[in-house]
C-alpha cells in the first residue's frame, strides 16, 4: 500500500513540476483614429489623450511652438495659439492686420477666442475626407503660416 501511495505521490509531484503555467495574451492598446492618421504623416507627435495631439515645431521667426490637432466629433481641428507663440505682442492694433491675413491663406483661418485675449490660427478637416497626406499638408501649412505671421508681427513691433 505504501508503494502505491509513494508511486501516486511521485506521479503527482512530477506532473506539477512539468506543468507549464498558462500564459494569458496581453491585450493590445486600441489605437485612436487620430493616432492612426498621425502615424502615417511621419511627423513626431505626442498624444495627450485619444482626441488631442501635439506636434513640436521650430521656425525662423519663432524658436519653438506647438501645432495642436484636436478631434471633435466628425472634425479634426489643426491649430496654433498665437497668444502663446507671441506673448505680449498681440493687442487691438494687430487685429486688423490679422483679419487681412485671412484673405491671403486659403485653408487657414485666423480668429479670436471667447476671452478676446486669445488669438488662434487654425485649419479644419472633416473626418470623412481625412487622410494622412492631407492632414500632414494642413499641419505643415498651419506651422508655416504661424511662422510667417509671427515674423511679420515681430518686425512691426
Amino acid at each position: 500500500m505504501k508503494k502505491y501511495f509513494s508511486l501516486l505521490f511521485i506521479i503527482f509531484s512530477t506532473s506539477f513540476l512539468l506543468a507549464q503555467p498558462t500564459k494569458r495574451p496581453v491585450p493590445k492598446k486600441a489605437i485612436s483614429e487620430l493616432e492612426k492618421l498621425l502615424t502615417g504623416t511621419g511627423l513626431p507627435y505626442t498624444m495627450m489623450n485619444d482626441s488631442v495631439s501635439v506636434i513640436p515645431y521650430e521656425g525662423e521667426s519663432i524658436a519653438s511652438y506647438k501645432v495642436v490637432i484636436q478631434k471633435l466629433s466628425d472634425l479634426y481641428i489643426v491649430y496654433t495659439n498665437l497668444t502663446e507663440v507671441l506673448p505680449n505682442k498681440l493687442n487691438e492694433s494687430i487685429y486688423k492686420y490679422l483679419l487681412i491675413q485671412n484673405d491671403h491663406y486659403d485653408l487657414i483661418k485666423i480668429g479670436i477666442g471667447a476671452t478676446d485675449e486669445e488669438m488662434y490660427l487654425r485649419a479644419d478637416l472633416y473626418k470623412a475626407a481625412a487622410t494622412s497626406a492631407l492632414l500632414k499638408k494642413l499641419i505643415t501649412q498651419v506651422a508655416n503660416v504661424t511662422n510667417i505671421i509671427a515674423g511679420e508681427i515681430i518686425q512691426k513691433k
